[in-house]
Order: structure tokens, then sequence, then C-alpha cells
């Protein structure tokens, strides 16, 4: 449940972005839509817990960047109760 004050932190919603290579492979980037106040609670290993208002940006294919770390959304649970998304997500690369 979102209480006040409980998002403390910011965090980058990067949305994907399909274009073709000169191949006509697909290739993915992805780009910055909005940096939002979170909660962020840190799990086992590399993945984290991450508490937002709904909306209509982030879906399971976006990645966050929080903490000079970008993630991987694992799942995404939308409470209409108390209007929160609560995501879980993994660390893509250790060293960045």
């Amino acid at each position: 449940m979102l209480t006040a004050g409980s998002l403390t932190e910011r965090v980058d919603i990067m949305v994907p972005i399909v274009a073709r290579g000169d191949m006509g492979e697909q290739v993915v980037e992805f780009t910055k839509k909005a940096t939002v106040w979170a909660a962020v609670h840190f799990q086992r290993g590399a993945n984290v817990s991450v508490t937002m208002r709904n909306n209509s940006i982030i879906h399971d294919r976006c990645r966050l960047r929080w903490d000079d770390k970008t993630y991987a959304i694992d799942s995404l649970n939308r409470s209409r109760r108390d209007g929160s998304i609560t995501i879980v997500a993994s660390v893509l690369d250790e060293n960045e």
C-alpha cells in the first residue's frame, strides 16, 4: 500500500524502440520515457522490488534505471485498490 512519503527514489522508465538494422534484423534500443518517484527495496542477489504509482507507460518489456544500474522487469503487478504497481526486477549487468 502506498503511504505518504514512501516513494523516495527517482527511477527512470526505459521503453523499447524496435528498428531494423543494415541486414534487416531487429535492433532494440531503450530510451528514457519518464522519471517517476518509487520505493526500491533490495531482495535476494541482484533483484529489487520497486513500487510506484500506476501509470500507462510501463509494461513487462520496459527496463528500469536506478542507482546507475539497468534492471530488466521479471514481474509486474498492478493494484487497483491503491493505484500502485509492484515490480520485481533483476540487474542486467553488475559492472555497469
